[in-house]
């Protein structure tokens, strides 16, 4: 889908789940277009995808806050071409696919694929095709006579079986981090942490599964040879298993794979858990690091069920600057006892130490999550259906303490002034001297001097909705406005 969250506008990532998918289809024209990349003529694209390639199928992944994008361009397409089949999966359709069946009786949605898709949207076409039953497709809801029919679950894959993904027939290209080419790998799936804010369970199980690093360097080498300068590891918890993390870094290195950079998502317990993998992650070519540290409250860890893990915070931030590695921190701010003072803490602690940059977010009600039953129970949900806002930059919740517009407002104030932008980390120093030379001289200046015109000129509370109604707009994709039947 063509959405965006607001943090992350500097990347043009491609979709995962669809080039795996369309690596197991080996009897089939498929082709890959990401939304993402047009997201600016969205109708003009989509109108000549299907003059070029006359789709029989049309796969649609979302999110839950690219939901209501995907319905909206699904309901395009069928405007365009009653004929074509359109399936939805993603996490949203795997939480809400009962919700959505009832929503959706005359919608766009022909059929829905719960759960990992890999395979099961291979045994969708032989349905269509009559060499099967649909319903033989487990995980699979579909059409009949009118109804949803909801097939039962489907066990999680083998990945011993799951073919490499296909990146050579990507419609169109531009996938970027910063200025280079960036591309998607995964190692491993799920996570059996109790993080009551996380929907991965639904998706996964609380299991963990990993690929053989074998495959793991095949795919390295093929990302790389479509062009690929970054790769993102998208493993849910990479660092469940610290030692086989460090064998993946070790042949890495070893495969002379660590001439590109590297960005993972990781624990900070299991980071902090080894004393050599940081070492050896640099040496991979491990550039930024996506450190979930999540909140240094320890109330606030209890809560979300992540235990007393600020000694670990610490060490894994430690430990990963003394490599020159950036850190990314992750954020999750609005919990229910949040004052503004703990708000505050959380951006102090960061600045105290040298996070590189701050991914803040706000506790979202993700659909059929415990910390959304918790927060409907004590009536801290403020928003409970527009699943538009739902990605962590918008305020849903209120807290004991504090309205939605509050809590709104203190995360811009305290991003303002703790603003990564506008400070030189001793890791970014070290590693992008040029860069942060051009920052020092040119652009920290120009926007200073412009961020104390708009002072000047506005309130507070005039440059804060100024900049809410910008972000507000961001995924505003005004030419699929009609009248849906």
């Amino acid at each position: 889908m063509p959405d965006m969250v607001p943090a992350f506008k500097g990347w043009r990532p491609p979709n995962l789940a669809i080039s795996s998918i369309a690596g197991n289809l080996k009897e089939h024209d498929v082709y890959l277009a990401d939304l993402i990349l047009v997201r600016h003529r969205l109708t003009s694209a989509i109108t000549k995808l299907l003059s070029e390639y006359n789709p029989a199928l049309i796969g649609i992944s979302a999110m839950s806050f690219q939901f209501n994008t995907a319905r909206r361009i699904a309901a395009f397409i069928k405007n365009l071409d009653s004929s074509i089949k359109i399936v939805l999966g993603g996490y949203h359709a795997t939480l809400m696919y009962r919700e959505i069946g009832e929503e959706n009786k005359d919608g766009p949605f022909d059929f829905i694929l719960r759960g990992e898709s890999d395979l099961s949207f291979g045994e969708l076409i032989s349905a269509i095709e009559g060499k099967a039953n649909f319903s033989e497709v487990m995980g699979l809801s579909f059409r009949q006579e009118g109804i949803f029919i909801h097939n039962q679950p489907r066990p999680l894959e083998d990945l011993s079986k799951i073919a490499l993904p296909n990146r050579t027939n990507r419609v169109w290209r531009g996938y970027s981090f910063g200025a280079k080419q960036l591309d998607i790998i995964e190692t491993s799936r799920g996570c059996t942490m109790p993080c009551n804010f996380c929907s991965m369970n639904h998706m996964y199980g609380r299991k963990f599964r990993a690929y053989e690093i074998e495959r793991v360097i095949k795919d390295i080498s093929h990302a790389k040879k479509e062009g690929a300068k970054y790769l993102a590891i998208a493993d849910d918890n990479i660092t469940l298993n610290p030692k086989r993390f460090e064998e993946l870094c070790d042949t890495i290195t070893s495969e002379g794979h660590n001439d590109i950079r590297y960005i993972v998502q990781t624990s900070c317990t299991g980071i902090a858990s080894s004393k050599t993998l940081a070492t050896k992650m640099a040496r991979a070519g491990f550039e930024f690091v996506f450190l979930g540290i999540e909140n240094v409250s320890t109330r606030n860890l209890k809560m979300m069920k992540k235990g007393n893990i600020l000694e670990s915070i610490k060490k894994a931030v430690e430990l990963l600057h003394d490599k020159d590695m950036l850190i990314i921190g992750g954020m999750i701010i609005g919990n229910q006892d949040d004052k503004e003072e703990d708000i505050a803490q959380n951006y102090e602690f960061f600045d105290r130490h040298n996070i590189d940059f701050i991914s803040d977010q706000i506790i979202t009600p993700y659909p059929k999550t415990g910390i959304r039953e918790e927060l409907i129970k004590a009536n801290l949900v403020s928003n409970r259906e527009d699943y538009s806002k739902y990605n962590g930059f918008w305020a849903n919740v209120r807290t004991k303490h504090l309205s939605s517009e509050e809590l709104q407002f203190l995360k811009w104030k305290y991003k303002r002034k703790y603003s990564t932008f506008f400070k030189t980390t001793p890791s970014f120093k070290s590693r992008f001297p040029l860069v942060n030379l051009l920052r020092v001289l040119l652009l920290r200046p120009y926007f200073r001097i412009k961020d104390a015109t708009r002072s000047l000129r506005r309130t507070e509370s005039e440059i804060f909705l100024e900049d809410m109604d910008k972000f507000n707009h961001l995924n505003d994709f005004k030419e699929l406005d009609f009248e849906l039947h």
